[in-house]
């Protein structure tokens, strides 16, 4: 299973967005990228799922912009069926 998104949400939160969402993701696959408006990223918290046997410590996450549109990039280290994530930007 490839690094996927689903459920996906934004909304506005003064003058950042705030995007959340469900995430899925195997060991061994290349990362995972997901694109959210904005200029900077403020935080990207990717969360596993315990209940499923999701990994303990949170993947390594990194982002880059260009013309008001951030990639964030999320490394999965262990397989990840049903986390959760939040990402704010501006």
């Amino acid at each position: 299973m490839a690094f996927a998104t689903s459920q996906i949400k934004t909304e506005s939160i003064g003058s950042s967005w705030l995007t959340t969402g469900k995430w899925t993701g195997a060991v061994g696959d290349a990362a995972g990228t997901i694109t959210v408006r904005g200029q900077e990223v403020l935080s990207a918290d990717f969360y596993h799922n315990k209940a499923t046997g999701g990994p303990v410590n949170k993947p390594e996450v990194s982002w880059t912009a260009s013309a008001g549109i951030a990639t964030v990039t999320v490394a999965n280290y262990a397989t990840v069926t049903a986390g959760r994530f939040s990402i704010i930007s501006r």
